[in-house]
């Protein structure tokens, strides 16, 4: 239940029109997805509608209503929880599966990637140990170096010392200067 409270409490804030949430924003592949998805199924929904029969119609349309507005809850949440920086942490998120909070005196620098990790959410990369993944889809552009190592506890994956975090990032250059310009405290 707490996808659904993010994703509802998200979608209100942006249907409400309350001021976007400062700090960097993440998944802009996953929203240029979605987004044109859900426009085609609005359209696709109106020519189902009308081929089915007069009683199956309202079903229809409220089984329609709830993915249209699943698929706006979905970009809503990743964007109403963007990255955080300030003197005392990092703070990467993934919209609604979680985030991971770095310490500031533990980052050491930032670099460009392109990295496919298969899973959703922080989660330990296969074979390199030490490394971790945090993000809504697999795509990741960024990577985190951390000295000394992180411990982070991953769930059900259970802990680990991280020395690299990767994750998505929109504007790499906007986070590496939001890093410059809040030294760690």
């Amino acid at each position: 239940m707490g996808i659904v409270r993010v994703w509802a409490g998200s979608l209100v804030a942006v249907l409400m029109r309350r001021p976007p949430v400062s700090g960097l924003r993440h998944s802009a592949g996953l929203r240029q997805l979605v987004l044109p998805l859900v426009a085609m199924e609005i359209v696709v929904a109106f020519l189902v509608s009308s081929m089915l029969p007069p009683a199956a119609r309202p079903v229809h349309a409220a089984t329609e209503a709830l993915l249209v507005l699943a698929g706006l809850a979905l970009v809503a949440a990743v964007l109403r929880h963007p990255h955080g920086v300030d003197a005392e942490r990092l703070v990467l998120r993934t919209g609604f599966l979680g985030d991971v909070t770095l310490p500031r005196s533990a980052v050491r620098s930032v670099s460009p990637v392109v990295r496919t990790v298969p899973g959703r959410g922080p989660r330990p990369v296969p074979g390199e140990p030490g490394v971790v993944a945090c993000s809504v889809d697999g795509s990741l552009n960024l990577a985190v170096h951390l000295d000394p190592p992180v411990r982070l506890d991953l769930g059900a994956a259970g802990p680990v010392d991280a020395t690299t975090v990767y994750a998505s990032v929109d504007s790499l250059p906007a986070l590496s200067a939001a890093l410059r310009t809040t030294p760690p405290a």
